[in-house]
């Protein structure tokens, strides 16, 4: 009996081995040692740019675990814009590119109601406050003609974006390679209100605007300058919404028609108790 229980047990490990010989083995071989095509990035290609043929190349690669949304041929991904930065080597997933054209600036896909982005150029290196702006800073916007001016609407403004003469974003938070030319910065985009937009204009044509940082990093400071700087609007502009209700003043129902006798008397000994009442005090 025990030597029964032996002789099958081999032979069921024979044919284990058998199994993972001739059938496993091959297959996990197959999949770790497989080849396809896949394309990869030779140039780098910013947010927002168009890929060329020129960008990309076809090479091949082990199949095994390689992503079901990679591109796998030139055509896949010529002519789409990328959705992100993408540097040399980098395989290209679908969710990195569109046949929409994107901008670069996500800032600009989420302008507030009410807002507009507008640009305004650095006409000297001092004046860009010498190429450290970042997105997200705040700044006070000056104005010289034949002197400094401050402008009250000009206090607070946020920056989007800074870019130099091709229109090219600046990143002026990373550090520069040895080799790496520094950008330019030329042109400042920022938040503005429509009011804001007319003066930064007018800045353009006429001298030279200026600009000091007042913030950066700090979130909540941010919002607080910029809340600041809609009340100094609305104080220029539209002063009639600053102003309260008189504590005095006798609000009257509108639903009263006139000729309504009764309505009116109710209305008259109301106003001649609140008159009493004040000669009282």
């Amino acid at each position: 009996m025990k030597l029964n229980n032996r002789f099958i047990f081999g032979l069921l490990s024979i044919l284990l081995a058998a199994i993972i010989a001739f059938v496993a083995l091959p297959t996990v071989s197959r999949q770790t040692n497989g080849k396809t095509e896949i394309v990869r990035i030779i140039n780098p290609v910013l947010k927002g740019a168009a890929i060329t043929a020129r960008d990309v190349e076809a090479v091949e690669v082990g199949s095994y675990n390689l992503p079901n949304n990679i591109a796998r041929t030139v055509e896949d991904v010529v002519g789409y814009y990328a959705t992100a930065d993408l540097d040399t080597g980098d395989y290209i997933l679908s969710s990195k590119v569109s046949m929409i054209p994107v901008t670069s600036d996500v800032a600009l896909n989420e302008i507030p109601s009410g807002k507009v982005a507008i640009s305004l150029t650095v006409k000297t290196l001092a004046s860009g406050l010498s190429d450290k702006l970042q997105p997200g800073d705040i700044i006070r916007i000056y104005h010289f003609l034949d002197a400094a001016q401050e402008i009250p609407e000009l206090s607070f403004v946020k920056v989007l974006s800074v870019t130099d003469e091709e229109g090219i974003n600046v990143d002026n938070t990373k550090e520069m390679a040895e080799e790496e030319e520094k950008q330019q910065s030329a042109t400042i985009t920022v938040l503005a209100s429509t009011e804001q937009a007319r003066i930064i204009t007018g800045l353009e044509n006429d001298g030279m605007a200026h600009v000091a940082l007042i913030s950066r990093n700090n979130e909540k400071l941010a919002t607080e300058l910029l809340s600041q700087q809609d009340d100094v609007l609305t104080e220029i502009y539209y002063p009639e919404l600053l102003e309260g209700d008189d504590p005095d003043e006798m609000t009257i129902d509108e639903n009263i028609k006139p000729g309504d006798a009764e309505a009116e008397t109710a209305v008259s000994t109301d106003v001649d108790k609140s008159t009493d009442s004040k000669e009282g005090e």
